[in-house]
């Protein structure tokens, strides 16, 4: 059973750590078509960290038992998959999917916002690691949608820097005891 619990955890900083990487890739590399390839793939990996994390958030009691944890949850997922799409028919099928990536931001961040106001609610993670959904769920709407209304330009250095909310959140969740009795049970 542990070492299933050391892979649930270190799925956790998954998305964290692949936006935080694409960063230092992008940064370090000048542009071509392969270097696209590479960040796609690491995003495209954050977003399935997503995926993997939103059922054990789903799972565990610190939201409450309302079907808000439910919608909330859902529509987080449909976020990631959102990105997910965009990835594979715009980068990979040379389709016209840029519609796709405001739209996950957009459902990732009103999903786990309404998590995040559950969790508060409910007072069932009641530490500083309580506020961390609600720090991923306001990243879009604060940093990623801000800049692109005030540069008319998504601001891709603001997108890879939501690693920094999702490895808090990873974090919290790695290193709550509540939660850790929770997945072991």
């Amino acid at each position: 059973m542990e070492n299933k619990n050391n892979l649930t955890t270190a799925f956790y900083f998954l998305p964290g750590i692949c936006y935080l990487t694409e960063f230092i890739v992008w940064s370090s590399f000048p542009q071509s078509h392969s270097l696209n390839a590479v960040l796609g793939g690491l995003w495209t990996l954050g977003q399935v960290g997503i995926l993997l994390i939103l059922p054990n958030l789903y799972s565990q009691k610190i939201a409450g038992g309302s079907k808000w944890k439910v919608v909330g949850v859902s529509i987080a997922a449909a976020g990631a998959i959102s990105y997910l799409v965009n990835y594979v028919f715009g980068y990979w099928l040379d389709l016209n999917t840029r519609m796709f990536v405001p739209l996950g931001a957009w459902l990732s961040g009103i999903g786990i916002l309404i998590t995040a106001v559950q969790v508060i609610i409910r007072k069932r993670w009641p530490s500083i690691n309580g506020k961390f959904p609600l720090i991923v769920g306001l990243y879009p709407f604060l940093v990623m949608f801000a800049l692109l209304i005030i540069t008319g330009d998504p601001e891709l250095v603001a997108v890879m820097g939501s690693g920094i909310p999702w490895l808090l959140l990873g974090f919290g969740l790695a290193t709550d005891k509540q939660i850790s009795l929770n997945s072991s049970n």
